[in-house]
């Protein structure tokens, strides 16, 4: 996966445990595509306090990741329910039956949202 692309993922899950001034200058790396010299500007700080602010808020959303591993249960339930999808789809019961297994899987999928 892509550095950035996992970096702004690991932001949705975990980024509220980061400090302010950390998630600001991560969003803007990994949402915003902005360099360091960008979000120096921005936030009124050297380009290597935004490099140390980035290096630290990023090693703290691997650290979490790698204790809770909530993107990876996402990800691996994602999985899951697209292959499950697949199944219903492709099983040899009723319409309605299929209705409501969608409906069941469409339940467990909205947890995720509350």
């Amino acid at each position: 996966m892509d550095k950035l692309i996992e970096l702004g993922e690991l932001l949705d899950w975990y980024g509220m445990l980061l400090t302010q001034k950390q998630r600001a200058v991560v969003e803007q790396y990994a949402n915003e595509n902005c360099s360091l010299s960008e979000i120096a500007e921005r936030e009124g700080i050297s380009r290597q306090g935004v490099r140390d602010a980035l290096k630290r808020g990023e090693e703290q959303l691997r650290a979490y990741e790698q204790e809770l591993k909530l993107v990876e249960k996402f990800n691996r339930q994602e999985r899951l329910m697209a292959a499950m999808r697949t199944l219903i789809k492709e099983s040899h019961v009723t319409d309605r039956e299929k209705e409501l297994l969608n409906m069941g899987l469409d339940t467990i999928e909205n947890v995720w949202e509350e």
